[in-house]
């Protein structure tokens, strides 16, 4: 069997391990809806990025679990979900996290929105699915993070495209997005971006 197709449900992630092996593994460290501080990490950052810019409908594009997904709607917002492994997916719907939920690759398809977020699934997609994809898309402001370190995990992960936080500004300027500022939340290299 390919990467891409096997019993567990496929491979979304792009590495070594399928798509149950991962969701498993976020299961055991506690990156589940059920852990507190996790959850409250996406409460944080949803009460942040409201302060910080003006909108009404958030996109989470790889949502994962759906924590930042789930805050933006207990805020009050209109939530699109968008995930392309079935066990995400799964365990979203049941949390009930969004208003509504797209099991697809967000990469093939138009998206539209006021905030869009891609939190630490970029580096999972090779930069000739991204360009097109971002030319496309259409948003008021990004908000984006993705790992700039290595580890010895990439390969199983599928981190096939990690870069700088420079490098990925200039990816995003030339798919006609303008840098507005550094963020904090949820992780120290987060950026956001308008369009």
């Amino acid at each position: 069997m390919s990467k891409s197709q096997n019993a567990e449900g496929g491979n979304s992630f792009n590495g070594n391990w399928n798509d149950k092996t991962c969701f498993d593994w976020e299961m055991r460290n506690g990156i589940h809806l059920d852990n507190a501080n996790f959850l409250n990490m996406y409460k944080e950052t949803t009460k942040y990025i409201a302060e910080l810019i003006p909108f009404e409908t958030f996109t989470d594009l790889g949502g994962g679990v759906g924590a930042y997904s789930k805050a933006m709607r207990e805020f009050g917002k209109t939530v699109y979900y968008y995930d392309a492994n079935i066990h995400h997916h799964k365990y979203a719907h049941q949390y009930d996290v969004a208003t509504r939920y797209f099991y697809s690759d967000f990469t093939r398809i138009q998206i539209e929105g006021d905030l869009v977020a891609c939190i630490e699934v970029m580096e999972h997609i090779e930069d000739e699915r991204l360009e097109p994809f971002l030319k496309r898309l259409k948003c008021n402001y990004f908000h984006f993070s993705s790992t700039p370190h290595t580890n010895p995990m990439d390969a199983d992960w599928g981190h096939i495209n990690i870069k700088q936080e420079h490098e990925w500004i200039e990816l995003f300027k030339k798919c006609g997005f303008t840098f507005v500022q550094k963020l904090d939340r949820p992780t120290n290299w987060s950026l956001l971006f308008s369009k």
